[in-house]
């Protein structure tokens, strides 16, 4: 599977490819193109700038509690989505360590269905999350203020105002 991998990139370079949290040496592209090298080749690597972390783009998008740890399970579950073949990391090492590949390699299929799933809910803002309108819309009532200050009708206003205190305040005391 990984020597089809490496053939994948090495054949459609300038992809942007999606992932969920393999930003480690652990469970990362490193780790792969270690896994690579021990098994002889090399793997064709993806740029950083092609590499699109699905995890941190929901906590950009959503907020740091949009959703419970583990986060992907949970999003599965949120949304109704079916986890069918979906292995759990721990699960995926037990099914590596009983030599059940058929698993793994369904779990990796199921995965990357999850993921664009995951993501095509949230690109057309369908996916369910336990965000709050605030947390999605700009977090805070300081941002609200500090937006509405800014804005250009903000400034008319205020003039206004002030124009209309000017003449009132002038009105009443000259009467």
């Amino acid at each position: 599977m990984l020597a089809e991998f490496s053939g994948h990139i090495g054949g459609w370079q300038g992809m942007k490819y999606l992932h969920w949290n393999m930003r480690d040496v652990n469970f990362g592209f490193q780790a792969l193109q270690h896994r690579a090298s021990v098994h002889g080749f090399e793997l064709h690597s993806i740029p950083e700038a092609d590499r699109h972390d699905l995890s941190r783009l929901m906590v950009d998008l959503y907020g740091v509690g949009y959703v419970a740890h583990p986060r992907l399970e949970n999003l599965l579950t949120l949304n109704e989505i079916k986890p069918r073949d979906f292995l759990s990391g721990k699960q995926e090492a037990d099914a590596f360590d009983s030599h059940e590949y058929v698993a793994l390699h369904q779990s990796t299929l199921r995965k990357v269905h999850v993921l664009a799933n995951l993501a095509g809910r949230a690109n057309v803002g369908t996916l369910k999350t336990n965000a709050t309108w605030w947390e999605v819309h700009g977090g805070s009532a300081r941002d609200v203020v500090d937006w509405l200050v800014k804005h250009p009708l903000w400034g008319l206003t205020m003039g206004i105002l002030a124009v209309a205190g000017i003449v009132v305040g002038l009105w009443f005391g000259f009467s």
